[in-house]
């Protein structure tokens, strides 16, 4: 089989580590630089969203039963990947910065976790039920910019541990015209 250019291994990555979406037959995956395709993966993931949100409401579900089905699918779609990252972050910044770390790398999720997680998905309920028919557009939109600001931030703000996995990103990441 030939051999696929780095970037394209680096895309195979992104598509793996960013989602569940089935790993694709060639190329192999390489996990480099996989930072920067994020807003891509993000924009297929909102594509599938919305794309939801289309036939349910062809199908004339009401949007409460809707919604749900859209948040339901993205946070399947990803694993839970950024979801699980929000809950962590609320817990390391509710135990303060002494047990900061400790916190987010318990794999249970905390109180402020949980509150958190749930005062989000209200949130965008409600927002999704707001913008009614722009709500296919908002979430493509909103689902690949949504994967920009790490990669300013990574780019920006010095890290807690320099051997976890977002350090790892930071050394591998170029930004965003390198691809």
């Amino acid at each position: 089989m030939p051999s696929a250019p780095s970037w394209l291994r680096d895309l195979v990555g992104a598509w793996i580590f960013y989602s569940v979406l089935p790993a694709w037959p060639w190329p192999q995956p390489r996990f480099e630089r996989i930072a920067r395709f994020a807003p891509w993966i993000g924009l297929v993931i909102g594509g599938l969203q919305a794309g939801l949100w289309w036939l349910l409401s062809g199908l004339e579900w009401p949007q409460v039963a809707l919604v749900p089905a859209v948040l339901a699918l993205g946070l399947w779609l990803t694993g839970g990947l950024h979801f699980d990252g929000l809950m962590d972050t609320a817990d390391g910044l509710a135990a303060g910065p002494e047990r900061c770390l400790e916190a987010m790398e318990d794999s249970r999720v905390g109180a402020s976790g949980v509150q958190l997680s749930v005062v989000v998905l209200l949130l965008q309920f409600a927002a999704l039920v707001r913008l009614g028919p722009l709500a296919p557009i908002a979430l493509l939109v909103t689902s690949a910019l949504a994967r920009v600001s790490p990669l300013w931030a990574m780019a920006r703000f010095a890290y807690l541990r320099v051997n976890g996995t977002a350090g790892f990103h930071r050394r591998h990441q170029k930004g965003l015209g390198d691809a």
